[in-house]
Formats: structure tokens, sequence, C-alpha cells
């Protein structure tokens, strides 16, 4: 029983190191590959601590490697927009401006139930007061709600550069051409795409634009009327 006991502890904090240094906090930060990652060690671990006969060193091993798994697929990812992409898959609007996308809740096999619960979760008890709901790559779900009548209905912002590397999906949807995109950041002394960390479209029109620490992380604000032009 004390080596049972002693087993269990030890790998607990094993266990725990590891789950550390791969940075997530809570099940909700979890991605789908992390979750199987996890799953993993967890089963792994369980067979180690019934089993006296199997050495530690079996469990421990693999837990390893399978580590060293996910810091490889981590490390692809920020490297690799596509690669993230592959792996986490991207968010889905399963709202847009108060109507039910159809076709991409049967892509993501979510039914309408499926909707209404996780609305109710966050205190929204009626379908026809959300204005934007997205599923997130974690699984869970964003919302935002309509103004009242007399206010401005609230807009999504959109990602057009991410990582130095144009977000093809919100340009075709604001129906941005990636020529004129460039055009308007030369004017705002930037002349490689390679060189923008971020470039959101905010919900107000404006632009914000953040370079890469190889450029000292500058952040610059276009106006709005210089981003209209851009849609034009």
């Amino acid at each position: 029983m004390l080596i049972l006991f002693l087993r269990a502890v030890l790998l607990y904090v094993f266990i725990l190191f590891i789950l550390r240094m791969t940075g997530k906090r809570q099940i909700a930060d979890l991605q789908p590959f992390d979750l199987i990652i996890t799953m993993a060690i967890a089963d792994l671990a369980s067979t180690a601590i019934a089993d006296t006969d199997i050495p530690l060193l079996y469990s421990v091993v693999p837990i390893l490697a399978l580590y060293l798994v996910q810091q490889a697929v981590a490390f692809l990812s920020l490297r690799s927009r596509r690669f993230r992409t592959f792996v986490c898959g991207s968010p889905l609007l399963l709202v847009r401006e108060g109507v039910l996308q159809e076709g991409i809740m049967r892509q993501a096999n979510y039914t309408v139930s499926d909707l209404s619960d996780h609305l109710r979760a966050q205190q929204v008890f009626d379908l026809k007061s959300v204005q934007y709901a997205i599923l997130e790559t974690n699984g869970s779900l964003s919302v935002l709600e309509k103004q009242k009548a007399d206010q401005p209905q609230p807009k999504l912002s959109y990602m057009l550069i991410l990582d130095g590397e144009f977000c093809r999906t919100a340009l075709k949807h604001l129906r941005i051409r990636p020529k004129a995109l460039k055009e308007l950041l030369r004017r705002f002394g930037v002349t490689d795409i390679g060189d923008v960390f971020y470039l959101q479209y905010l919900g107000d029109g404006s632009l914000r634009l953040q370079l890469k620490a190889k450029r000292g992380a500058k952040i610059k604000d276009i106006p709005k009327k210089e981003a209209k032009e851009l849609c034009s």
C-alpha cells in the first residue's frame, strides 16, 4: 500500500509539472489536440499507479514523449497560421447580424438546441436578441447581443493580417483587395506585410495595426476615413 501511495504521489507531481509546462491553466483553454494529449497522459499515469509490476519509467518516458510532441505542435502553430488552422480549426460564425447560419451550423454538427443551451448558460434566453454568436476553436461560444432600437448595432471586428499573412476569408467578406490594403499600409510606412504582427478591422470601421517585435512592436491606429477607401 505504501508503494502504491508513493507511486501515485510521484506521478501526480510529475504530471502537474508537465501540464504546467504546457502553459494551459484550465480545461476551457485547451484546444482539441491539447485535450487529447492530456487524456493520454492521464491514461498512462493511471496504468502505472494501479499496476506495480510496471516500472515508473515505462510511464514517465511516454509522458515526456507526448509533452515533446505537444510542444512541437505548439511551436509549429506559432510559426504557421495554416498549420494552426489545420490542428485547431477556425472560429465559426453561427449567427451573423441576427440570422442563424444554417450551412455553418450543419458543418459543425451544431443544432439550434445546442445553440440555445449555450446561450442560456450566458444568461441569453432569446435568440432574437443575438447579433453575433461565434463558436470558438476550444468549443466555447462567444455572444454579442443586439443594442436597443435607438442605438447603433454592434459590428464584428476582423483580423485582416495575422503573423505577416493575409486573412483571406475576412478580406473576402469585407470585399477588401490585398493590393489596396498593401497600398494603404505603405502610406503608413509599412512596405512589407511580413513586418505586421496583426492588422485588425474594428467594428467602427477603423484599423488597428501592430508591427512585429523586430520592428519595435509599434502600434498605429488608422482612422475610419482612411480605412473606408478599402471597402469602396
